[in-house]
């Protein structure tokens, strides 16, 4: 994990997403139309924060958070309406159960082998309200570099010290069938760094 911060820090440190500071993706302009002001917000692995910074802008009391302290410092320096945190998802979230309306992540929770994979998502469980709301997008089975590398688990590749875990519609109803009601759950397509990806997308309520 710690080759993979130095790799993410020295990314943002060149500015290798700097192209998306000033607009929030297509995955976070769909969700939001569920998204109230006032409500309190997570975001996991935000990156460059564009994503984060939209959500302010419509009145949301947003935690942001990244285990790149590059990317953290980058951000505060340039989002003053938002709250920006170092965390590590991997480890136990550093906040209270029940905490948020809502947890959003776009293209964070993909790293992980499966009993870690579990983990995260129990965690995600545990701070969200009963009835709040997880948003979330991951590398699909058919996105182009599901096969890169040596399969460790089924669906999950490492190649020099790098893990990615590629989502399919059943491993996600299986990860969330007993902790939530599934309101959306798709397979898409787009460009990520230039290149065409695969990505599985969910809508999903905690249950009561």
């Amino acid at each position: 994990m710690n080759d993979q911060k130095t790799m993410w820090n020295q990314k943002h440190a060149a500015g290798v997403h700097a192209q998306l500071e000033d607009r929030p993706r297509e995955f976070a302009v769909q969700v939001a139309d569920d998204i109230k002001p006032g409500m309190k917000l997570l975001e996991l692995g935000c990156g460059v924060g564009s994503d984060s910074a939209y959500f302010a802008s419509l009145g949301v009391d947003v935690v942001a958070t990244d285990f790149s302290d590059v990317v953290i410092a980058q951000n505060k320096a340039k989002h003053a309406n938002v709250t920006f945190e170092v965390v590590d998802i991997a480890k136990p979230l550093p906040y209270e159960a029940k905490m948020f309306d809502v947890v959003y992540a776009h293209l964070s929770l993909h790293y992980y082998d499966e009993p870690k994979t579990a983990k995260v998502f129990k965690e995600i469980e545990r701070v969200l309200r009963p009835g709040g709301m997880l948003y979330f997008s991951c590398k699909s089975v058919d996105d182009p570099l599901f096969g890169d590398g040596t399969e460790i688990q089924p669906g999950v590749f490492e190649r020099e010290g790098h893990i990615r875990h590629f989502f399919s519609l059943d491993y996600t109803k299986q990860l969330l069938s007993k902790d939530y009601r599934v309101l959306k759950l798709e397979a898409a397509e787009g460009v990520y760094d230039g290149f065409r990806s695969a990505f599985i997308q969910c809508w999903a309520r905690k249950e009561q």
